[in-house]
């Protein structure tokens, strides 16, 4: 039986593509001294083997191997057409394939060995900067090579730096300025994957539990509230300190963190990496919850220059303090410093903090030189121990801080951090009233007053929906259909409707609140590009934007590659919209995006459509009957984007989905030119003191600050909300984040490297770009974090194991690499006394080397490697 057939650790698809051109080598760093020497196999006694075996040139492990590096080494050196394969390894190399583990089923691993300066390489992207370099540098000089063995640089960067990365399907942004997609710098903590999605026949059905989840969204008029004679439902008093000290419009200091919420904390003096001081792998950063603010009144002598003491970025507010007889001034003047009591995470430590020396956690992530050089600390210098690690302090000023033995505390720390980002829930809850009516002439059906919330928003939205086609107006004709095809639902004449809404929700990192402008995931060119009955088309470049532009020979982009905000009006827990399944989360508000600051409604660079008909909204994307839409591109049944990527940006078409028969009425009416219909759908629209929707009454906050040089626009027409899954939450909105001066080294990486990553959090870019996305649900923060901090510590203290299980294997199976005996009889030049040695000469029987001969036979000492994958002396008797 053929060596392929035999060994099926690896696909045998593979093979030499017909008429190719073979590449050979006409150097090589190789040495078959460095092949393995385990090449047996040998059952232990839980019958499992761990050797190598030698592949042979024809096999399809090979082949793939030679196939692949062949192609990419003529398209680095620009070949000619064709199919290209190596005709062998260098010299010196073998392939050897890596068998370990029960040896009726071992695990395969591919290993090209030989090679000098790399003791092995794991895959066809690590092999071929090294193959290249092996073809092209006569005087194989090792500083020429880009291979991860020799450039001491990550995998991932050589592989993106080459062109090898794997091309993705389906289509990208087209808009100018719409952002590209950008790789997130990775977490310790290994995400799971979305399984791949199979194709279901129509005839066959999907059962419930393997229901894919769709995101929803849907625009729909605002359902009236029921009046009261007076407010009844309280606001939270923690919901109104931060909102206050937040968005307040006579606050002196803005508290934009919140307790609980998740940051990252400046060192005084960072804990310097491997590469020395400044260093990519240094830690500048420490992860902590807050747990409490504080604002501190500290005099300052008036002489002193407060630019110095403040530094760029702060604007502590200052008040003049008059002495006590009236006649003079005091010589100082009294600043406000805020400070927040930080939890650092993995260790027992906690501290006060200067407002300036604190960061959002998505502002920050650690570097990849960071992660590599935690991974690259031995066990041993790593000490993982719980009483150690507990007790370790990043802001001490001791000798004894260094990166050896910080690595495992901020390993366990960013572990943490990475688990907290993952958790969810809505908090708060209280009951919000609206009330439905129906303007039958015909008598209310009779129905039970104990319907379900869903069940009543599904029915009315179903029957708004038929009701908005059957009144559809004929071109021309100033007529309308007076019948109604579709039935009413069976609800009473007017109906009051109670609603568990919730006033703030843990999302990730961080505490969000109703009320306040939060980013969500997708950009604006994705709303009904073109615009609508119901939104706006985006807003197009100022007059000045473009006139800049144009002097400048080039070309400015409008509002549809910029992110999309809302603010965040209630959430509400409803049945998915299949009616299967569990429930989902909603969140309501209105949209915004962001024009220039000089943009004018009246003039605008780009044309918008108004009174589209609700046939043409339809056309522009997949509309449901219940007043929701999707976008186009997005698989269904995919969760919407872990991390950031980047989203292809369709016509998000919406219908006119309504609550309330009335409004839905008098909307259809109101094109369809009924005389009357305009007062009836003005009336409708409007809204008094008591009309707070999706939030207890009288919490009203203003708008942010929009980022420098742009202003915020609505984009839904008046007397309309949007409808979505959290999912399509993205995280907070801080005003001026990136002038904050912690962030320059970042702002100006981005700037060089043009990412999109920082600018998204100030929605110049689509919100994926920089998104939470938590996907567990606890009921309170508290375990939130004591399950988070459980979890990584034994996760991280398992993976430590195991890598180190792996080094002494590493390290073992080198030891098998013995130097080659020198042959019989010939001096190896060593002095000295020692076995088989005097001070003349050879003992007798013995040729000098350590070896003997016993009865005319040769007899030398070997070290042999057991099956247990220990080393021992055997004596070996050669003719």
């Amino acid at each position: 039986m053929s060596a392929r057939s035999t060994h099926k650790g690896f696909g045998s698809s593979h093979a030499i593509p017909p008429n190719p051109t073979f590449i050979d080598f006409p150097r090589s760093d190789g040495d078959p001294s460095n092949w393995p020497t385990n090449t047996t196999p040998h059952i232990d006694s839980e019958g499992h083997v761990n050797y190598m075996r030698q592949a042979a040139l024809d096999e399809s492990l090979s082949i793939k191997w030679r196939v692949e590096v062949g192609a990419a080494l003529a398209s680095k050196l620009n070949m000619a057409q064709g199919s290209y394969v190596l005709q062998g390894w260098p010299a010196g190399y073998q392939m050897f394939d890596h068998n370990k583990g029960p040896k009726d089923s071992p695990r395969h691993d591919a290993y090209l060995m030989g090679s000098t300066y790399a003791k092995r390489f794991r895959s066809v992207p690590e092999f071929i900067p090294h193959a290249l370099w092996l073809l092209t540098d006569p005087a194989l000089d090792r500083s020429n090579c880009n291979c991860k063995y020799c450039n001491k640089k990550p995998q991932r960067e050589i592989t993106a730096s080459m062109g090898l990365l794997p091309k993705r399907g389906g289509s990208t942004p087209s808009a100018a300025n719409t952002p590209t997609r950008i790789v997130q710098p990775p977490r310790l903590k290994r995400q799971p994957q979305q399984p791949k999605e199979k194709p279901v026949r129509d005839h066959e059905k999907i059962p419930r539990d393997k229901e894919r989840f769709r995101p929803y969204v849907g625009v729909r008029r605002m359902p009236k509230p029921v009046k009261q004679p007076a407010p009844k439902q309280s606001m939270l008093r923690e919901r109104n300190a931060d909102l206050s000290c937040a968005y307040g419009p006579e606050v002196k200091v803005r508290r934009w963190f919140r307790d609980g919420e998740l940051l990252w904390c400046a060192l005084n003096t960072p804990i310097d990496g491997p590469s020395g001081p400044g260093g990519d792998d240094s830690i500048f950063f420490w992860p902590g919850l807050v747990e409490e603010t504080r604002m501190k009144p500290t005099p300052i002598p008036k002489d002193t220059d407060m630019d110095i003491l403040d530094g760029p970025s702060n604007d502590h507010p200052r008040s003049n303090v008059g002495s006590s007889n009236g006649d003079e001034e005091v010589p100082w003047v009294i600043r406000h410093d805020l400070s927040y009591k930080m939890k650092l995470l993995g260790i027992s430590q906690s501290l006060h903090i200067s407002d300036q020396l604190v960061l959002p956690y998505q502002s920050v992530a650690p570097s990849d030189e960071l992660i590599q050089a935690i991974h690259a600390v031995s066990y041993e210098d790593l000490d993982p121990d719980p009483a150690r690690t507990f007790a370790f302090n990043p802001y001490s000023t001791s000798s004894e801080v260094t990166f050896a033995k910080a690595a495992a505390p901020y390993g366990i720390a960013l572990q943490i951090g990475a688990n907290i980002s993952g958790y969810w829930t809505p908090t708060d809850d209280w009951e919000f009233k609206f009330s439905i009516e129906y303007p039958n002439s015909g008598p209310p059906q009779s129905v039970s007053t104990f319907q379900s919330l869903d069940s009543v928003m599904n029915l009315s939205m179903a029957h708004n929906a038929n009701l908005a086609s059957s009144l559809a107006t004929p071109s021309g004709s100033g007529s309308h259909t007076s019948s109604i095809s579709a039935p009413l639902p069976p609800l009473a004449l007017a109906q009051t409707i109670v609603q568990t809404r919730y006033q703030g929700l843990w999302w990730g990192a961080e505490r969000i609140w109703t009320d306040e402008l939060i980013r969500l995931k997708f950009s604006r060119g994705q709303i009904a590009p073109e615009g609508n009955d119901l939104i706006n088309a985006p807003a197009g470049p100022s007059r000045k934007a473009q006139e800049y532009a144009r002097s400048m020979g080039g070309q400015v982009g409008g509002a549809e590659g910029r992110g999309v905000f809302m603010r965040l009006e209630g959430l509400f827990v409803a049945d998915p919209p299949s009616g299967r399944g569990s429930k989902v989360c909603h969140a309501v508000g209105t949209l915004y995006e962001l024009v220039d600051e000089d943009w004018e409604e009246e003039w605008d660079g780009r044309e918008m459509v108004v009174d589209k008909g609700k046939g043409k909204a339809i056309e522009n994307g997949n509309s449901n009957m219940d007043g929701s839409f999707e976008l186009d591109g997005v698989p269904s049944g995919l969760s919407f984007m872990h991390g950031p990527s980047p989203l292809k940006p369709p016509p998000l078409a919406n219908p006119d989905p309504v609550v309330s028969v009335e409004d839905t009425t008098t909307d259809v009416l109101s094109h369809s030119n009924i005389a009357g219909a305009s007062a009836s759908a003005s009336a409708a629209s409007q809204r008094d003191a008591n009309s707070a929707l999706s939030h207890p009454v009288l919490s009203a906050f203003p708008l942010p600050k929009a980022p420098d040089g742009f202003k915020f626009r609505p984009i839904l027409k008046p007397g309309h909300e949007i409808v979505v899954d959290l999912t399509w939450i993205a995280g907070r909105y801080y005003p001026g984040l990136l002038e904050h001066r912690l962030l320059d080294r970042h702002v100006e990486r981005a700037l060089a490297a043009g990412g999109t990553q920082l600018w998204a959090l100030e929605g110049l870019t689509a919100g994926c770009y920089n998104a939470m996305d938590p996907t567990k649900w606890k009921p309170t923060r508290t375990a939130m974090v004591r399950e988070a901090s459980h979890d990584a510590r034994v996760g991280l203290e398992e993976h430590w194991k195991n890598k180190e299980k792996e080094r002494q294997e590493a390290k073992l199976l080198e030891g098998a690499f013995l130097p080659p005996l020198p042959p019989p009889g010939v001096d190896s030049g060593e002095e000295g006394s020692g076995l088989g040695k005097s001070s003349g000469g050879a003992a007798p029987g013995s040729n000098g080397n350590g070896q003997g001969f016993v009865n005319g036979k040769e007899e030398r000492m070997e070290l042999r490697v057991t099956e247990d994958g220990m080393l021992e002396e055997v004596a070996m008797v050669v003719d």
